[in-house]
């Protein structure tokens, strides 16, 4: 599998604490999928997939808190500005930045799906006729490596 080169992560901005986010270099993983869009820092890790989801914390009369998620109906590019204050490299490009995020995870479902045979809920009574090696090799080897090589080289400070 080709390895994805430059720095094994890369400083994307601070969030709205003040605190330091870095995005991690995409790899595959476990010989059979790619970890693409993780972020955080030494005490936070989550995923970019997740940016139309906000987490807030409620403190409640006991003391304890409640977590409750925000579902935005926003798109990533309008979503990344809100939360993070990007590096100028990211913000320069952010609609090819986030025209390559989505591809990116599309290509890596269908890549699962057309391996699996199925979305993974129960055995597809179809899974014969959508499972496709020839493309699952194609995806994983040419197409989600190009892609993520092409996005870690867009956001690489000079």
């Amino acid at each position: 599998m080709k390895e994805i080169t430059g720095s094994d992560r890369i400083f994307f901005g601070t969030n709205t604490d003040n605190e330091c986010i870095y995005i991690t270099k995409p790899k595959f993983d476990c010989g059979w999928y790619w970890s693409f869009g993780y972020l955080g820092n030494k005490s936070q890790h989550y995923h970019l997939e997740n940016y139309q989801s906000k987490d807030h914390f409620l403190k409640l009369e006991d003391g304890s808190f409640k977590s409750l998620t925000e579902k935005r109906n926003k798109c990533m590019y309008d979503c990344l500005l809100e939360d993070y204050k990007l590096t100028d490299k990211i913000k320069e490009n952010l609609w090819v930045f986030c025209e390559l995020s989505l591809s990116i995870y599309a290509l890596k479902e269908t890549a699962e799906v057309l391996s699996r045979g199925g979305s993974h809920m129960t055995t597809n009574p179809c899974k014969d006729i959508i499972i496709n090696e020839d493309e699952v090799k194609r995806l994983n080897e040419v197409v989600i490596p190009e892609l993520c090589q092409t996005l870690w080289d867009l956001i690489t400070p000079e």
